[in-house]
């Protein structure tokens, strides 16, 4: 029976993961005004265990109408790639395997053939380039000689105190003496997804001369990234974190003492304050400003945030061009715009005439685009009829490319054309280029937002929900409600293969944004602080019972919990706090004990920070513990580990063996605590990180939530 229920469960999945996702889209001019997009996709190939990269491009006219479209070709080994501005040359950042050994190299082609290709290895200038979002970087100059990048610094060689030599010493090796014992030294790294980053250098590759150099400018406490040619193509801008002797984790957290940086003349001047931390700067084409993210440094791990911008050749002081907000503010159209939350900017992200900026950012249940005229500060939503979200993937010479999506549907390619002269700027010639590959439709799923509104004293009193599942059931259906990780994250109506598996298998699933998410307002993410455990889980029950008045063919008797991370941690108190209520519960990497988390994390000060406490940076004296053994109380008080005694619903739990973020002691903590109060739980240990999102490692998860789920009454 069992076997027979999860070749069901393989068959859906299989069948819904055949649809790739869109990664980017870039654009280029071509004759009589249209354009090339070569969009990049991932596809899981469940027989490899790996998810494939593969081109696909689109030719277009000046009315987007779709000219030839290519076949996919594979590109699994590219790790990076740009264009040149005039689009004579590319540069390819490609991992190989060579000699038995993975190596790095760098390509530069032209359109008719590979110019020049270069070993990294064998220049032994700097580690592995970087291409993790963070800090990666990847720039060619605008005279088309040089390539921008950024790598890991090359570390002084080290070997043991004994160690067997030829008596014979060569030029080479008295020239690179190795440090004797210095093996095991430890060197602090970013945290969770970011192992390996200990120290960055700026480099940059001379494609004439054939050489690699590493800039030596920057000060050693910072650690540069993100970096740009400047309009001149001689100057440098970048992002530059502060060092301390303890890296805290960067992942997911935006709230890490970081500047803009102008290097001239190799002489390194921060263009930011330190309060703030700051990221994506990004060039208007007439060179003339220079725009950014911004936010004030607080507790809260992600957080509204400001849009900046520069006159760049009088270097004046920055100025604000959208402030955080608090609430809500009006904009163009009288629509309500409820702040920037987007981890980034595209890397193309203005018009043509340097007069507008585009971004798309989360709001409320839905990613939305918008633009900003630099003149008026006036603020335009990009029309979207049909409520899918639309997130912004490049701008060129105002053509724009979008990924559109719903919780029903894949991501898909839309190409729009901005005109900045014409009546409603808002509103763009928009051409969907491409459809689902698997008919969803089938399953007869629909997906609703449901805003929720406190008839209470709260100084927050709104949240939301989103439905997925069948339009409507004659039988009562049961339900999986999920509460995002973070807290500072949002449900934003994105397609996710694991919620449309349970919904197209017959589970009506809840996606709840409670107070704290992102997308809200900056005041729903102050509201949380302090209240974790608390107003997150109410939210929660509120939804779920909202939900049964809503859609009457839910069934009461059979509501479960799923969720990872800060999710986990609302599921265990939902379940410690309400035992009555769900039949059973999966939770990915939960936090179960925050008085023991705050020591093993690498964000320890998330622990005080969501609980509504300073962080301690060091320990106070010893002659003075009670700050330290008050804050440890106040940590446990807001912990799941105090209601295990009451669970009662059985408990399957996935942890990731490499999770940094919430170590896996933490989840093996609530199973151990449960299963000695007889409530069955199991638990799976996989080699992965904090995500849990490896493809072998999906799939099985996937398959054992839906059988746990099932044979325990949902």
């Amino acid at each position: 029976m069992a076997s027979a229920k999860a070749d069901k469960i393989l068959d859906v999945y299989k069948e819904l993961s055949k649809n790739p996702i869109l990664t980017s889209a870039e654009i280029t001019p071509t004759v009589k005004r249209g354009i090339k997009v070569e969009s990049v996709w991932l596809q899981r190939n469940l027989e490899r265990r790996k998810k494939q990269k593969f081109i696909r491009d689109f030719s277009f006219d000046s009315e987007l109408e779709l000219l030839a479209e290519s076949f996919p070709s594979d590109i699994t080994s590219e790790v990076s790639k740009i264009s040149s501005n005039d689009d004579t040359i590319k540069a390819i950042l490609r991992d190989v395997t060579a000699d038995g050994k993975s190596k790095q190299f760098i390509e530069i082609w032209d359109k008719k053939h590979l110019i020049k290709s270069y070993d990294l290895s064998a220049f032994d200038v700097h580690g592995d380039v970087y291409s993790e979002p963070t800090f990666s970087a990847f720039q060619l100059s605008p005279d088309n000689k040089r390539l921008l990048y950024v790598a890991e610094k090359k570390l002084k060689k080290s070997e043991p105190f004994y160690k067997q030599k030829s008596k014979h010493k060569n030029k080479k090796c008295e020239e690179e003496e190795p440090t004797r014992g210095a093996e095991y030294v430890f060197k602090p790294e970013w945290g969770e997804q970011l192992v390996g980053k200990h120290r960055s250098v700026v480099v940059i590759l001379d494609i004439n001369e054939d050489t690699i150099v590493s800039l030596d400018s920057i000060p050693d406490d910072y650690f540069p990234g993100q970096v740009i040619w400047a309009p001149n193509g001689v100057d440098i801008v970048g992002v530059a974190y502060k060092l301390y002797p303890r890296y805290l984790g960067l992942k997911f957290c935006t709230n890490r003492e970081s500047y803009i940086f102008h290097l001239k003349d190799n002489i390194f001047r921060k263009l930011t304050a330190q309060s703030d931390s700051c990221r994506s700067p990004r060039f208007s084409p007439d060179g003339n400003y220079l725009v950014w993210l911004e936010r004030t440094i607080s507790t809260a791990h992600h957080h509204v945030q400001r849009l900046m911008y520069l006159k760049w050749n009088t270097l004046e002081t920055p100025v604000v061009l959208i402030d955080t907000v608090q609430d809500v503010m009006i904009i163009s159209k009288n629509k309500k715009f409820h702040g920037l939350y987007n981890q980034s900017l595209t890397k193309r992200c203005w018009s043509d005439d340097s007069k507008y900026v585009f971004f798309s950012t989360p709001q409320r249940s839905t990613i939305k685009s918008y633009m900003i005229d630099l003149d008026t500060k006036l603020i335009t939503e990009i029309d979207n009829p049909n409520g899918a979200s639309l997130s912004i993937l490049d701008v060129n010479k105002n053509h724009i490319s979008f990924a559109k999506f719903t919780p029903i549907q894949p991501s898909q390619l839309v190409i729009g054309k901005f005109d900045p002269h014409g009546p409603d700027v808002g509103k763009l010639l928009m051409k969907n280029c491409t459809n689902p590959l698997t008919d969803i439709n089938k399953y007869n799923l629909m997906y609703e937002n449901v805003e929720f509104m406190y008839d209470n004293n709260d100084t927050v009193k709104d949240f939301n929900f989103t439905y997925l599942g069948k339009q409507q059931s004659e039988k009562s259906m049961p339900l999986i409600a999920i509460a995002h990780g973070g807290p500072h994250s949002v449900f934003s109506n994105e397609f996710n293969l694991s919620h449309a598996v349970f919904a197209s298998l017959g589970f009506g699933v809840l996606l709840i944004n409670y107070r704290g998410s992102t997308g809200l307002g900056g005041n729903s993410i102050e509201y949380i602080l302090g209240r974790v455990g608390e107003s997150d889980v109410l939210d929660c029950v509120t939804a779920i019972n909202t939900a049964m008045k809503k859609y009457p063919w839910l069934d009461p008797q059979r509501v479960s919990l799923c969720g990872g991370s800060h999710g986990g941690f609302i599921n265990a108190h939902l379940s410690g706090q309400y035992p009555e209520m769900f039949k059973a519960v999966v939770i990915r990497n939960p936090v179960i004990d925050l008085a023991a988390m705050f020591t093993i994390t690498d964000i320890p000060d998330w622990c005080p920070g969501e609980t509504g406490n300073s962080a301690i940076a060091t320990l106070p004296e010893t002659s003075s513990p009670s700050e330290y053994t008050e804050l440890l109380k106040k940590l446990l008080n807001h912990s799941p580990i105090l209601h295990a005694d009451k669970v009662k619903a059985p408990t399957l739990i996935a942890l990731g063996s490499n999770d940094l973020r919430v170590p896996p002691s933490q989840g093996k903590l609530w199973y151990y605590r449960i299963s000695a109060n007889n409530v069955p739980a199991k638990v799976y240990v996989y080699d992965d990180n904090h995500s849990l999102s490896k493809d072998e490692v999906e799939i099985d998860f996937v398959i054992n939530t839906v059988l746990w789920i099932s044979e325990h009454g949902g």
